[in-house]
């Protein structure tokens, strides 16, 4: 059969970079919607224990993170990592701030740092404008198709919440560098990255500070510092929270019951990582698997 000559032969399909790197993540909406201010409020020195992307839909709201002062006006969108610690207040004392804001979790956890690594946001803040582009589309899409729930939506929001990460990657010419010693961050970084690299390969473990620090080759004050600046969390804090994180997926995802987790995550016996758990979640583990009949 004789070509058409109508129809124009393209390149076989192939898979770039990014896409192979985004495909290593599994990103899960834990939270959205809009938040709107009653009254001219301010937020200091807090912290959200999840990712989050927001998009300003009202009046200024000036923002202070990693010591960077910066003011997002409307269209703009801001990405920040877990336990960022930040500081906000709205700009106009007649306009009220509002926006539209996206939580999420990444998975798998042991390979969250390199997610963060990827969004570029050590020691940085990732923020562009995007009114009248695709990420405004998206980020309406996505409260709409939360509002009907038609057919799929699930699945739709998931998606979208995929492409607008992968516009905040194609636009790195939009990065706000905080004022701080690039060398110094560096170091910091990398020994912070080494450390978590050492927590997520040792969940399984009873782990004790002592060791983190000696492998990292700090002292355990040093290794309190580096934490606190990079995560807003100490060491503790973070190993307790990875294990808590680690339990909910084997809760909700493995047949497995609760003494088998407790000894997955290297707990001497199930009361202390029930009390582990609860101190962290608010409730306990046989209380958050009773839908799926463990125990």
């Amino acid at each position: 059969m004789p070509a058409n000559t109508n129809f124009s032969r393209l390149a076989p399909l192939t898979e770039d970079a990014l896409s192979r790197q985004l495909k290593e993540y599994q990103l899960t909406l834990t939270s959205l919607g809009h938040f709107t201010a009653h009254k001219l409020t301010s937020v200091t020195n807090t912290s959200l224990p999840c990712h989050r992307i927001c998009y300003i839909t009202g009046s200024p709201i000036k923002y202070t993170i990693h010591g960077a002062d910066m003011t997002l006006k409307q269209g703009d969108v801001l990405y920040t990592p877990p336990n960022t610690i930040y500081s906000a207040s709205g700009e106009d004392p007649v306009l009220l701030p509002e926006f539209l804001f996206l939580y999420f979790k990444v998975l798998p956890h042991h390979r969250e740092q390199a997610f963060i690594r990827m969004m570029e946001t050590s020691r940085k803040i990732r923020v562009f404008h995007a009114l009248c582009s695709p990420v405004e589309f998206y980020f309406r899409t996505i409260m709409e198709e939360y509002e009907k729930m038609r057919p799929g939506y699930y699945q739709k929001i998931h998606s979208y919440l995929m492409l607008i990460v992968m516009e905040l990657l194609r636009r790195k010419d939009f990065v706000k560098a905080a004022p701080a010693s690039p060398a110094a961050a560096s170091h910091a970084d990398l020994l912070l990255n080494k450390a978590v690299s050492y927590i997520t390969a040792r969940l399984n473990t009873p782990l004790r500070i002592s060791q983190v620090s000696s492998a990292c080759g700090v002292s355990e004050s040093y290794l309190y510092r580096i934490f606190s600046s990079g995560l807003g969390m100490s060491p503790k804090a973070y190993i307790v929270s990875c294990k808590m994180e680690y339990a909910r997926t084997l809760l909700k995802e493995q047949n497995m019951t609760i003494t088998q987790i407790s000894r997955e995550l290297g707990f001497a016996n199930p009361n202390h990582f029930s009390n582990a758990f609860y101190s962290v979640t608010g409730v306990r583990p046989s209380q958050y698997s009773a839908g799926t009949g463990k125990n």
